[in-house]
């Protein structure tokens, strides 16, 4: 990284502790001193793809700081069958987030924690991490979360009708229920499970 462009994001990051949101541009430009804002737009575009900060591009002061930027150790393959020899050739690192495929910087992506046992059949339980993002249209054989009467969101599969959402579950723990359109909002399609074993 330049001296520059560490500069900034030392700035960037005091600057945001300070006042919980970030710099203008016209700040960065003037503590950096330099007579435009068109390089202060290509320090940022470098300090993203270094993935040190993220930013939506919809909305103004909106740079964060990226959580973490750790690498880790990974395994091709891993047999969960018979044992097979770990060749170390094939270990390399990648970045946490990467493997994750997490996207800190998507407005529309969200996480949630199970409570309860109503989606046990699909794999998904109590405690679990789910990840979601906003859907760009439904599939009826994804899992999303859904919110009732702008109160109780819960995580489901979901079948559309004519006028009405069913919403189904474990059949074993969730009796489905049905509901007018209007009452019901699509909130996020789930893309991840996290789970932590203890």
């Amino acid at each position: 990284m330049t001296k520059k462009a560490l500069k900034l994001y030392e700035f960037i990051k005091s600057y945001i502790n300070n006042n919980k949101y970030s710099p203008s541009y016209e700040e960065m430009k003037d503590f950096m001193n330099l007579k435009s804002k068109s390089s202060i737009f290509q320090y940022i575009e470098y300090l993203i793809n270094q993935k040190l900060i993220y930013k939506d591009p919809l909305r103004a002061r909106s740079l964060k700081i990226s959580s973490s930027n750790t690498k880790i150790n990974f395994y091709d393959e891993i047999s969960a069958g018979k044992p097979i020899d770990i060749n170390n050739n094939i270990i390399k690192q990648v970045d946490a987030e990467d493997l994750l495929q997490l996207n800190f910087g998507n407005k529309d992506t969200f996480a949630c924690k199970i409570n309860g046992n109503s989606m046990n059949s699909f794999g998904i339980h109590h405690g679990d991490t789910v990840l979601l993002v906003k859907p760009d249209f439904i599939n009826e054989k994804k899992i999303y979360a859904v919110q009732i009467d702008n109160s109780d969101i819960t995580l489901k599969k979901i079948k559309i009708n004519k006028e009405t959402v069913s919403i189904l579950g474990d059949e074993l723990n969730f009796k489905s229920t049905t509901y007018n359109k209007e009452r019901v909002k699509i909130l996020g399609k789930m893309i991840k499970l996290i789970r932590t074993y203890k």
